[in-house]
């Protein structure tokens, strides 16, 4: 395999992470954002005037929710083949996603938790909703004796409070669904140790690698999509990461 990107300790490939996946060596950490099966073909929220209009059909297949949480499961799974005895799972998922997830690493002998990522500024609804999408899912898989940072902290909650992306903001790049830096940065703080390396199989805009680099991890990304692929190397390249909680 030809990396799409390389340097210091970072490594992109383009192409499906489910035929990338088994090539790559025993890693740490597994960090992942998959599609949600939650788009809805063709639609998009039109707001008030000045506001802009957000698509709803955010990535391709995402509306074929059956046919999505499959690749993801399967995906998912590949992922955690790569892992240590020691190494941990978190998985951003919709909410059709996160029983079967969760079913799959306890069929592993992995012990299961959740965690929720409230939005101060909830995105508009699907059509016909009238929720407002205010949180987010992510299924935490361990194993007996996982690496773990935080037994010397105060408690930290499985709820994690942070404003979303929104476009025009500092650090905003051409990508549907980008989780920001607060989000994921603490994930890699505590389950994984210094010079550990991360895996992502469902990379996007690269914000799992950025968050890696920045706490002194090393990282594997993989994306389908050339030009996500592109905005990643992108923001790998910046001195500093700009955005929020960056």
């Amino acid at each position: 395999m030809v990396p799409y990107y390389d340097h210091a300790g970072i490594t992109i490939y383009h192409g499906d992470c489910r035929e990338i996946l088994p090539s790559l060596p025993v890693c740490d950490l597994v960090v992942t954002d998959p599609p949600y099966a939650v788009s809805v073909a063709g639609a998009a929220y039109v707001g008030m005037a000045g506001k802009g209009i957000r698509r709803l059909d955010f990535l391709a297949g995402d509306d074929d929710w059956v046919a999505m949480t499959r690749l993801v499961r399967e995906a998912v799974g590949l992922a955690c083949d790569r892992l240590s005895a020691i190494g941990s799972l978190y998985a951003w998922c919709g909410h059709r996603q996160l029983g079967s997830l969760a079913e799959d690493m306890e069929a592993r002998g992995m012990s299961t938790r959740f965690l929720v990522w409230a939005k101060l500024c909830p995105p508009p609804p699907p059509p016909g909703s009238g929720w407002p999408s205010g949180a987010e899912l992510c299924l935490y898989a361990y194993p007996a004796g996982r690496t773990w940072t935080m037994r010397d902290h105060p408690a930290r909650s499985n709820v994690i409070t942070a404003d979303s992306f929104r476009h025009g903001q500092p650090g905003k790049v051409d990508h549907p669904t980008q989780k920001p830096f607060c989000v994921i940065a603490p994930l890699i703080s505590a389950s994984s140790l210094p010079g550990q390396t991360v895996i992502d199989p469902f990379m996007g805009s690269g914000t799992t690698l950025r968050a890696a680099k920045d706490i002194g991890r090393n990282a594997i990304g993989i994306e389908i999509e050339e030009r996500y692929c592109e905005i990643a190397a992108k923001r790998l390249a910046q001195e500093t990461l700009f955005g929020i909680g960056g």
